[in-house]
């Protein structure tokens, strides 16, 4: 029974880690080592959102799982932000390179996948206002965001 829940949690964290991709991306990290920083925090909430998901509740498991990896996220952002206080080094300069957004993001995107994270991650649009924005419907944009954000997971797991 064990083994057939752990496969079971592995298959529910392998298919919503997308989800985990676009909340670390909503936080705008400046370097490729805080991006980690939030998908390892991100995996943690998924986790716990997987072992405390009750479906008796009238709530998608997606919407549920996102508010408990942004928690997450926001949890960590908090402990480093403590732990610079602590340390007194907060005004010690990054020694990483900072990156944008797009600089984290694989190459091989396009620039219409690009534009469709863009709208959905950094302005909030939903799939409807961005198929609309293209004249498209909000199916194709929902395609291409999953189009991208495999991109983005295929790159961030051959990095890891």
């Amino acid at each position: 029974m064990a083994i057939q829940m752990a496969l079971t949690e592995n298959e529910l964290i392998e298919k919503h880690t997308g989800l985990v991709v676009v909340q670390a991306a909503m936080f705008n990290p400046t370097t490729l080592s805080d991006f980690d920083d939030y998908m390892s925090s991100g995996r943690i909430g998924l986790l716990k959102a997987i072992r405390h998901f009750d479906s008796c509740r009238n709530v998608k498991f997606s919407t549920y799982a996102a508010t408990c990896i942004r928690r997450e996220m926001i949890r960590e952002v908090q402990r480093d932000k403590d732990q610079a206080i602590i340390r007194n080094d907060k005004s010690l300069p990054n020694k990483e390179q900072p990156l944008g957004l797009w600089e984290i993001l694989p190459d091989n995107l396009s620039s219409m996948e690009k534009e469709v994270l863009e709208a959905r991650i950094l302005q909030n649009y939903t799939l409807k206002e961005i198929g609309a924005r293209f004249d498209r419907s909000k199916q194709w944009a929902g395609t291409i965001l999953k189009k991208a954000i495999a991109k983005i997971r295929e790159r961030y797991e051959r990095e890891t």
